[in-house]
């Protein structure tokens, strides 16, 4: 019988190809496939896990440590800002420190208290030539059992031990008008003082009633009086000449001078 396509004898197996065998496994076509699809996968497991997985890696560490070095510099220039608001507060509280010493008296300013109050007593008596017409400082003494450290708390518990009293017993003759002008102009000059026990007492010499020889009444001299008081100046204790040995100083402010005795260490 014939056939259109090959020629099969009967009864004969077709020839198989003879394909090399590795351990018993016959390399066959389909098989080698598999098998450099194997070698292949492995390749490239090894070549990422080599070359790729370390780059990735590498860049990952790298993109950390940007955004580590980003923040710590925001944090350097957020600390920047603060030191400078920190900087700018202080000089705010120095200068405020500064003009707030500047109020009270210091040991220039007292040394020279005395000459100032007669300054302004001298001053009301411009034009006046009649020496019983003019006023005069009789009395300007250290009280030194008044004068010591503020550790009452009668100026505020802030200021004790930080504050020295140095007062003083005035005396002023004169007349009302004068006196009046003489507290006045003490109270402007510009160490801080405090005026207290104030009294008054009129001179009866003054208040005579005068008459003529023919009855007429004389004009009344003017009448005078006598005002007495306690007048004390508040100096810092770092600028005081005996400061007390358990008595902390106060830092000075920018441009003081310091006091000529050695003083205490500044509290902080």
């Amino acid at each position: 019988m014939s056939y259109g396509g090959d020629f099969v004898p009967s009864g004969e197996t077709a020839d198989t190809p003879d394909f090399p065998k590795l351990f018993g496994l016959s390399l066959t076509p389909t098989v080698n496939g598999v098998l450099v699809a194997l070698v292949g996968l492995v390749g490239a497991y090894l070549l990422f896990s080599s070359l790729v997985q370390p780059a990735l890696q590498r860049n990952q560490e790298l993109s950390q440590d940007i955004a580590t070095k980003e923040a710590q510099r925001q944090n350097l220039e957020l600390f920047k800002k603060q030191i400078e608001d920190a900087r700018l507060r202080l000089k705010d509280a120095e200068q405020l420190r500064a003009d707030v010493l500047s109020l009270f008296a210091s040991e220039k300013s007292v040394d020279t208290l005395l000459l100032d109050v007669n300054e302004r007593v001298q001053s009301v008596n411009a034009g006046i030539t009649d020496p019983d017409q003019r006023a005069t400082l009789s009395k300007f003494d250290l009280d030194a059992e008044a004068s010591g450290p503020v550790v009452d708390g009668s100026l505020g518990s802030e200021v004790n031990n930080r504050l020295e009293r140095r007062v003083y017993q005035v005396e002023i003759k004169g007349s009302y008008p004068q006196t009046q002008s003489i507290i006045r102009n003490i109270e402007r000059l510009q160490p801080l003082l405090v005026i207290s026990n104030f009294k008054t007492d009129l001179d009866s010499s003054t208040q005579e009633v005068l008459f003529s020889d023919q009855g007429r009444l004389l004009g009344q001299p003017v009448t005078r009086i006598t005002t007495g008081f306690q007048l004390a100046a508040l100096v810092p204790i770092e600028q005081s000449v005996a400061p007390a040995a358990s008595i902390p100083a106060v830092n000075a402010p920018p441009g003081t001078a310091p006091a000529a005795p050695p003083s205490p260490a500044p509290s902080p």
